[in-house]
């Protein structure tokens, strides 16, 4: 049996003045006209199962797959297949990924499954840095998305071990803080954490 399907969380930009719904399939990456449903574009290169939410900055798509598959980035399309002709990169092997990233500068920043970060030029698909986040659980394995707040990135692993991160293209861990819980998204089992400065 050959497994196919999609988890993601479709996006909603703006293109040229218009709205468009941006949705990752197994295979392909899409833009619909949110308002009709219709599908105005559509690039390839993603393998079957795809658990991350598209991201979108500058007129750009990433979409990343899960199951050691794909990530391609592509213009933004207007009509058909833009595979050819939009897409700026494709990377055809990668660590599981579950979680979706965040884009920030140019580069975007993402935890795969195995716990590792990476920040990833937007531009070309290369891997600027990638490095092993460890905490003092015993699960160092993340299902969470990034969350980008004043140019600081946070990521937690499945021991609730949440790192805090600049978001730059030179690895810059800042913080550590274990929450004690098991976790499995981007908040814990037992609480809803508020994180806020002090002042």
């Amino acid at each position: 049996n050959t497994w196919i399907g999609s988890w993601t969380t479709p996006i909603l930009i703006k293109s040229r003045g218009k709205e468009q719904l941006i949705m990752s399939f197994p295979g392909r990456v899409v833009g619909f006209d949110p308002m009709k449903g219709k599908e105005l574009w559509t690039c390839h290169g993603l393998n079957p199962l795809v658990y991350t939410s598209p991201l979108h900055s500058n007129g750009i798509i990433v979409a990343m797959g899960g199951y050691s598959g794909t990530a391609l980035a592509t213009r933004v399309g207007t009509k058909g297949d833009v595979t050819s002709t939009h897409r700026l990169w494709t990377r055809p092997k990668e660590k599981q990924r579950i979680g979706s990233g965040v884009i920030h500068d140019g580069h975007i920043y993402i935890v795969n499954e195995p716990g590792i970060a990476q920040c990833i030029n937007v531009q070309t698909g290369k891997v600027i840095w990638e490095e092993r986040l460890r905490g003092e659980g015993a699960r160092g394995g993340s299902w969470s998305s990034t969350v980008l707040a004043d140019g600081k990135i946070y990521a937690i692993n499945q021991s609730a071990d949440t790192f805090v991160l600049n978001a730059r293209p030179k690895f810059d861990l800042l913080a550590t803080n274990p929450l004690g819980e098991m976790t499995q998204s981007s908040r814990a089992y037992k609480h809803l954490w508020c994180v806020s400065n002090s002042d």
